[in-house]
């Protein structure tokens, strides 16, 4: 499949907060170099319980609000966008428009996506990671994330992780970017080794992909979390990429404690991908 044909359909819920706003500058960046149709959702919750600090809680004024910002990326950008009103919870309405719309990513505002802030993501983004069909990326407020250029992707040989990889070039634009897979074991085993190395070099076939590096961590004993979140600080990475092979379970609607910590502690943007 074509990359620009990876990601056809986004989401991007927004509450107006500014760590939704930054969140939706990335859509838009990632939108326009896969051609993708981008689709602003705006959930007004019935429970007194915000998505973050809406600064317009009137219904029809938020609704036109969304609707001229769909408008506007049209305009400036040339980005097909359509805007989306719904009220209930925010974490189920999220999940559910995805799946009506066929939504092939979610993108949120770290912050932006619930009202606490103890730690990187909150229970809005926590819920639409974990029971969201498609690929979620959540992006951290209070920097710009228009490109991503080093991706660290933790791997597990034995879940086949390497399906995604399509996926994850389609994040980037740039043809110097790097993709690091870190691979995490059970033990030294030297064949699984081999078997990364394969099957690194048969990913950069063809020259026009961006570069994969390859490190291998064995885990023996060691905190996996810590060891992902060093990697990704030390290499600068501007992307974080997770998957339910980072967790030994991997079982549906389950995020593990690896997964979670990593999230939780993350200074980047994460994208988790099923």
């Amino acid at each position: 499949m074509a990359l620009e044909q990876m990601i056809r359909n986004i989401l991007v819920p927004t509450d107006y907060s500014d760590a939704s706003l930054n969140a939706l500058e990335s859509a838009i960046d990632i939108a326009r170099r896969n051609q993708s149709l981008l689709q602003i959702l705006h959930v007004e919750e019935t429970d007194g319980e915000h998505l973050g600090p809406v600064k317009l809680p009137l219904s029809d004024h938020a609704r036109e609000v969304a609707e001229a910002m769909a408008v506007g990326i049209l305009q400036k950008h040339g980005i097909g966008a359509g805007a989306i009103f719904q009220k209930g919870f925010a974490g189920p309405a999220i999940v559910q428009t995805a799946f009506e719309k066929k939504s092939d990513l979610i993108i949120l505002g770290a912050h932006g996506a619930s009202g606490m802030r103890e730690q990187f993501i909150g229970t809005t983004a926590y819920y639409v990671v974990k029971y969201a069909h498609c690929p979620v990326l959540i992006i951290p407020e209070g920097s710009k994330w228009l490109d991503f250029k080093n991706i660290l992707f933790p791997h597990r040989t034995s879940f086949g992780s390497f399906k995604r990889y399509e996926f994850i070039k389609a994040m980037s634009s740039d043809q110097r970017a790097s993709i690091e897979i870190f691979a995490l074991s059970v033990d030294s085993d030297t064949v699984e080794g081999h078997a990364l190395e394969l099957m690194t070099h048969r990913l950069n076939e063809g020259g026009k992909l961006p570069a994969i590096t390859l490190s291998v961590q064995f885990r023996e004993h060691k905190n996996i979390p810590r060891e992902v979140l060093d990697r990704a600080d030390r290499m600068q990475a501007d992307l974080l990429v997770l998957s339910p092979a980072v967790d030994v379970i991997n079982k549906q609607f389950f995020i593990g404690p690896f997964c979670q910590r990593i999230m939780h502690h993350a200074k980047m943007p994460v994208l988790y991908v099923r």
